[in-house]
């Protein structure tokens, strides 16, 4: 480890936590709109580990979470090697409290789209300038990168996601998930040399592991998401060797066991307004109806039922004009319900 760490304007050097800017992008009015970051050395030698939170602007609960564990639970004296936190990794998303940029409605992370935002292009479009800012400066510095994101609702589960294609990633992510200690997803697909260059297939092709960490309740700080992101946290750092203690298991939130994998997305086939007859975390045998679509007179238009033997993570509904989580309606072919499987089912 270095003796001292630069990220943007921010240098902090053995024993200091330092505060500075990723230069962002300037907007028709001149105004530059940058992106904060915080940096802690650590008195000792260890990993570098990025906090990332807010790729989507309405999900706010990381950025507390990062903001706790680096004003209020760390200090450089008791770590060893080095953090990186960004609170919000998109101000272009976060300052009109929509889910994708509002200056060119893209997704910093890529996600979304058959032509995925890279962070490969200098010379792009103002979000992909912003993704090329995050990867130079904060990402590809890292020895271990956690992306906090936020589903809306807060009956939402929470869950990490990690992928285990790649082997030179495989076994850090399967330490980081398992020290988090939530709903674990898990995908097997390799990421390809030739796959676009997203935050996270860089992160991949140079060895970097990526966790994704998904809390609840996105566009408000509330517990337990606060409580359950500092301790997750502060657990990978434990089994890392960052910092002293014990791993410290999570309480008082469904955790469905097993090694958990994605199935499908369930849309719905009417438009209307929607009710939930089941919670996110519950079992569903296939064909059990989970949800409600109705009318504006109160007459059922369809029962929605499970595709599989499995569970329901979160509702996402209301995604309209490329944003998560708005309305409790839908229109036809909305995305209602994220739907997976255990291995202990």
């Amino acid at each position: 480890m270095p003796d001292e760490i630069t990220v943007g304007t921010a240098t902090a050097k053995r024993g200091e936590l330092q505060k500075g800017i990723i230069k962002g992008v300037e907007l028709n009015t001149t105004t530059r709109i940058d992106i904060p970051v915080l940096v802690m050395n650590g008195q000792r030698d260890g990993p570098t580990l990025l906090m990332v939170s807010t790729q989507h602007g309405i999900e706010i609960q990381g950025a507390e979470v990062i903001l706790r564990i680096m004003r209020e639970k760390m200090s450089p004296g008791n770590l060893r090697g080095a953090i990186i936190g960004i609170p919000v990794e998109n101000p272009l998303a976060f300052m009109h409290h929509q889910y994708l940029s509002w200056i060119d409605n893209l997704d910093l992370g890529g996600g979304g789209s058959d032509s995925p935002l890279t962070a490969d292009e200098p010379n792009g479009n103002a979000t992909e300038r912003l993704a090329y800012a995050l990867w130079q400066e904060a990402w590809r510095q890292a020895d271990l990168v956690l992306n906090i994101h936020c589903n809306t609702r807060p009956d939402s589960l929470f869950f990490t996601e990690i992928n285990l294609g790649n082997s030179s990633t495989r076994e850090k992510l399967e330490k980081m998930a398992q020290a988090f200690g939530v709903t674990n997803v898990v995908e097997r697909d390799p990421i390809p040399d030739d796959a676009p260059d997203t935050l996270a297939n860089l992160a991949v092709k140079n060895g970097i592991p990526a966790i994704l960490i998904e809390l609840i309740d996105g566009r408000w700080i509330s517990e337990p998401s606060t409580t359950v992101g500092v301790r997750g946290i502060l657990n990978i750092m434990k089994v890392f060797d960052m910092i002293d203690g014990k791993v410290e298991p999570q309480e008082d939130i469904p955790i469905i066991p097993g090694t958990c994998t994605w199935r499908e997305m369930v849309h719905a086939n009417r438009g209307g307004l929607i009710r939930f007859l089941k919670t996110p975390g519950d079992f569903l045998k296939k064909g059990e109806v989970f949800a409600e679509i109705y009318d504006l007179y109160g007459d059922v238009l369809e029962r929605v039922e499970c595709p599989v033997d499995g569970y329901i993570w979160s509702y996402p509904c209301g995604d309209i004009l490329g944003t998560s989580g708005s309305l409790q309606a839908v229109q036809t072919g909305a995305q209602i319900a994220h739907v997976f499987t255990s291995d202990q089912q």
